[in-house]
């Protein structure tokens, strides 16, 4: 059993005409596994403080400690950000494990109420469903869902096992229990709408973003170093970095090396990711070991630096919420080819902003390799357009704003309805 948590007591200012959102999210800076702790990051601080019907916007985050970081961090005077210390995820019981953390969000948040009343819950997917359900009801306020991805979604429509049964089951859950359901893309809304049977209008498409002032830029020194390490010889570069699993389709990639290198055999494809290495074996089967480096774990910095050596990012997912890597590797100026699937499919643009290919196909890759190569003049024209896009559509400050209408719309139809 784990020490009883003190909660955070908040300091004594105006509390008039304020809109206050209670948030949980499994994952917040410095712990980030995926999609969701990156746009956790990059919406919450820019959700404070902004102006509604109700007031300025109030936020406390509930979170895990798992990677460290303060107890209790002001973030800014409108959002703060409460850790909790939870026990370690049990891999063979995933579901039950994180059910019965939801137990000390619980008890947090309700210590939380004691000296402030909240107009909105918002939660980030089922990992932390169980309590936003059960304060909705104790508190009966409002609770907003965002769905970053779906378990069936993830195992291409099908539910493998008990626990993505079970998974499933609350995912179902919590969109049936939210006021509104947000997602990142239109894909994301027909999958919410066919796998959980909710209205097409009760789902708002809101998308992710980037924040291109935290991404590392190299200066042309740095360029040099890093090209001549990995291609000493003027080789071109191909770039993957994701997570090592069958949804992102690394093995698709690999598959179509061998085409690739038979066109240009001076390609050299990086790989970064953790546990990598453990596609060696796919690597050497097809005979491409050779021009495949596994780079294993990189930081944010060191991607960010192969984005900028790269002749282009590949991510060959099978599945794909969103993507927000494409949207990093365009910010940075690197060629784009992407899986024309879920939200990936409508962040890169087929011949606009970067290049799409088919699903599970290692030759669509290869022809567009060679189309990337054969045009270099279109590839410089395409990479502008992109820049240009990330930079007015995507940006954090804008999807903070739709957030925010879609909060104001909420709590103003909960003062209107009985309860």
């Amino acid at each position: 059993m784990l020490a009883y948590q003190q909660p955070y007591t908040e300091p004594v200012h105006d509390r008039k005409r304020m809109l206050r959102v209670l948030m949980l999210s499994w994952e917040y800076p410095p712990y980030i596994v995926g999609g969701m702790g990156s746009h956790v990051a990059g919406l919450v601080p820019r959700l404070g403080g902004l102006a509604t019907d109700h007031g300025r916007q109030q936020v406390d985050l509930i979170t895990t400690r798992y990677a460290g970081g303060y107890a209790v961090e002001t973030v800014n005077d409108f959002v703060t950000v409460h850790r909790l210390d939870l026990p370690p995820l049990d891999p063979h019981d995933l579901y039950n494990s994180v059910v019965a953390s939801n137990e000390q969000l619980l008890a947090y948040a309700r210590q939380l109420v004691l000296d402030r009343q909240y107009d909105l819950i918002h939660i980030h997917d089922w990992l932390a469903g169980p309590a936003g359900v059960a304060l909705k009801y104790e508190w009966k306020v409002p609770l907003v869902t965002t769905i970053h991805a779906t378990e069936r979604g993830r195992h291409q429509g099908q539910i493998c096992n008990y626990t993505s049964q079970q998974i499933d089951a609350l995912e179902w859950q919590i969109c049936h229990e939210a006021w509104r359901v947000i997602v990142c893309s239109n894909f994301m809304r027909n999958e919410v709408h066919r796998y959980f049977q909710q209205p097409q209008d009760k789902i708002s498409v809101i998308p992710n973003g980037i924040d291109p002032a935290r991404l590392h830029h190299c200066r042309p020194e740095e360029r040099r170093t890093l090209r001549t390490r990995y291609a000493p010889n003027g080789e071109r570069l191909l770039f993957y970095v994701g997570r090592i699993v069958h949804e992102k389709g690394l093995h698709v990639l690999l598959q179509a090396m061998p085409k690739i290198l038979s066109r240009y055999p001076d390609v050299r494809l990086l790989v970064g990711g953790k546990n990598s290495r453990k596609m060696w074996p796919l690597a050497h089967e097809l005979g491409v070991e050779r021009s495949v480096v596994f780079l294993d774990f990189i930081s944010d910095q060191e991607r960010d630096m192969f984005y900028q050596i790269a002749d282009a990012a590949i991510f060959p997912s099978l599945y794909e919420p969103f993507g927000i890597v494409a949207l990093e590797a365009m910010a940075l100026g690197c060629n784009v080819i992407a899986s024309d699937v879920g939200g990936l499919g409508e962040v890169v643009q087929h011949l606009v902003n970067g290049l799409t290919v088919y699903p599970n196909d290692p030759d669509s890759i290869a022809w567009a390799v060679d189309q990337l190569f054969s045009n270099p003049t279109t590839a410089q024209q395409r990479r502008a357009r992109a820049l240009s896009m990330v930079r007015h559509h995507y940006n954090w400050s804008n999807i903070a704003r739709q957030t925010s209408r879609v909060f104001e719309t909420v709590v103003t139809e909960r003062r209107q309805t009985d309860w």
